[in-house]
């Protein structure tokens, strides 16, 4: 996982890039920069088996819902027994609910939510080609399906790295209990101006598609979005720079937020460290 989203981050949008395009303009396209197989690959047995030993209080379905354009996207439900809370996790970019999705799905459910996960589409189990606009379209109607079909007395939204855009983008417009933004840049600029070394930085531009531009983070936070926030940074992460989610909480006008530092791991494992863990409990049990 570490490997393929450093190579869809730093090579794909940096140093490829850089090197196909005419003088110092990088173009970020989304065919380049969003992770897509060739073929969806269905859920194994094993992996749902080993699901449930992680999680064996907790109810697991596994879901399958047609999109807008009648693309299938699949995922599951994790249902805890003793929650009315709902907490939709939004993965990293190339981030597939088998085989990578295990470990923060058990640390998740520690939380004493129900849960929420799908492969979006065109990586995993699900069906499709991914843009940003479709994304964000399935996710809606995933966010809904939820309301409708189980009606949670709270929503907690979780987006992780390219998922926190998802996040964010639907805090905007919809209501929730809270946002949890994991591993999270403030938009595609300060991203890349993080990534690039300094000595290029003068001689650079950056041309992106329009839907790039406006999923921005750092604008959700400060003008649309005052619910209860959580940052969870880490200190060590070379693929998101923790400065960019300190940028992030400062940003926000949330009367209610908390930042997490993770010390001593870099862009994988933040929520396999148990004090993490705690501090995002306590933040729950507060809202």
């Amino acid at each position: 996982m570490q490997n393929t989203v450093k190579k869809m981050i730093t090579v794909a949008m940096i140093s490829t890039t850089m090197l196909i395009v005419s003088g110092c303009t990088v173009r970020l396209s989304e065919e380049s920069f969003i992770a897509n197989d060739k073929e969806p690959v269905a859920f194994s047995t094993e992996f749902t088996q080993a699901l449930q030993q992680a999680m064996p209080d907790h109810v697991i379905t596994q879901l399958s819902l047609e999109a807008s354009d009648h693309v299938k996207l699949n995922g599951f439900f994790i249902d805890n027994p003793n929650s009315n809370t709902t907490l939709v996790f939004y993965p990293g970019n190339g981030m597939k609910i088998q085989p990578h999705c295990l470990a923060d799905l058990t640390a998740l459910s520690a939380l004493n939510t129900d849960i929420l996960i799908m492969d979006r589409r065109g990586i995993g189990a699900s069906e499709g080609k991914p843009r940003i606009h479709n994304i964000i379209l399935d996710a809606q109607q995933q966010l809904d399906y939820v309301q409708q079909q189980y009606q949670p007395e709270k929503i907690i939204l979780h987006g992780y790295s390219l998922g926190s855009f998802i996040a964010a983008d639907l805090a905007r417009n919809n209501k929730i209990d809270a946002l949890v933004l994991h591993g999270s840049a403030t938009n595609a600029d300060d991203w890349v101006d993080e990534k690039t070394p300094w000595y290029m930085a003068p001689f650079m531009t950056l041309e992106m598609p329009e839907d790039f531009r406006k999923t921005d983070n750092k604008q959700v936070v400060a003008q649309y979005y005052q619910g209860p926030l959580l940052v969870i940074a880490a200190e060590d992460d070379e693929e998101v720079p923790p400065a960019l989610s300190e940028k992030l909480f400062a940003a926000s006008k949330s009367a209610n937020k908390q930042f997490i530092m993770v010390p001593n791991i870099g862009h994988q494992g933040m929520l396999e460290e148990a004090t993490t863990m705690q501090q995002y409990q306590a933040f729950i049990t507060e809202l």
